[in-house]
């Protein structure tokens, strides 16, 4: 898979030992992600058979804005967050499932709202129906697995990471060049 030029001139500067911030841009983001998720979970993030379609490479080798997939667009596995709400962190599925609690196998141990409606009709035993979106697991509400998932156990970003997509959030999500 070709990758954008400005992924590979930053992954050397994301992979080192530096414990110094990173600059909360758009294409930092888009090269912590692209390095942490978008090798291994490509069916996540938009591959072949991705349910998210949060495959930066994809989206940007078609033209498309990130803001079509990204900022301001509703989750599907929990539609009362965005997956990412500029300005908000604290409301952006995308750090729910970057920091959230997880059991030991990763999965993502979260309380939706109590007003929350998930649109699914349990069947006559009382599980639910095969559902990507929102997610179930085995006829039960799921909200997946903490980011970047890796088979058998999480393996969270490390904090000046999880700082620099916090921070740019925080400050609007601004795209491409901004």
């Amino acid at each position: 898979m070709k990758r954008p030029a400005f992924l590979l001139l930053l992954l050397p500067a994301l992979a080192c030992g530096d414990d110094a911030p990173l600059e909360p841009t758009y294409e930092n983001v888009a090269a912590v992600l692209e390095r942490s998720c978008g090798g291994s979970s490509m069916s996540c993030h938009g591959g072949a058979r991705g349910n998210a379609m949060l495959n930066f490479g994809i989206v940007e080798g078609e033209g498309r804005p990130y803001t079509e997939v990204l900022v301001g667009v509703e989750s599907c596995e929990y539609d009362f967050m965005p997956r990412v709400d500029p300005g908000n962190p604290e409301n952006s599925w995308l750090m729910v499932k970057l920091e959230g609690a997880h059991s030991a196998d990763g999965k993502l141990l979260f309380e939706p709202d109590p007003g929350w409606d998930d649109g699914l009709d349990p069947r006559m035993d009382g599980s639910l129906p095969p559902s990507t979106c929102p997610l179930t697991d085995e006829g039960e509400l799921s909200f997946g697995y903490s980011m970047p998932q890796n088979v058998g156990a999480p393996d969270p970003l490390p904090q000046r990471e999880l700082d620099m997509i916090y921070e740019w959030i925080l400050i609007g999500a601004p795209g491409p060049g901004e």
